[in-house]
């Protein structure tokens, strides 16, 4: 029995075409998978920073109403109480009996 070494070659370069064809579109898989990747994090990024900078700008406006609305709260209350003196001496001496009767319940 003669082993006919034309057919071996040929099996043999068949494989080698059949395993550079599976390399290659294995590596163009990876390729696509990154550049795939690539554009959805670059895009999660630029929604990240895009989301800083309106942070940034808006915190400080943001800051400064709520300072105005406290300042403006601050003066309602201190405007009240000024011109309801006894008023304001009730509803802090009713606070501190609630708050005492809670303390000594929990005894």
């Amino acid at each position: 029995m003669a082993i006919n070494t034309d057919h071996i070659k040929d099996a043999r370069d068949n494989l080698n075409e059949g395993l550079k064809s599976v390399i290659n579109e294995a590596e163009q898989i990876i390729d696509e998978a990154h550049d795939h990747a690539q554009h959805r994090y670059d895009k999660a990024r630029a929604k990240l920073k895009e989301t800083l900078h309106t942070a940034k700008t808006e915190f400080p406006k943001v800051s400064k109403k709520a300072v105005e609305r406290s300042r403006h709260a601050a003066h309602v209350t201190d405007e009240y109480v000024g011109d309801n003196p006894w008023k304001a001496v009730g509803v802090a001496a009713a606070i501190g009996l609630l708050v005492g009767v809670v303390i000594g319940r929990g005894r």
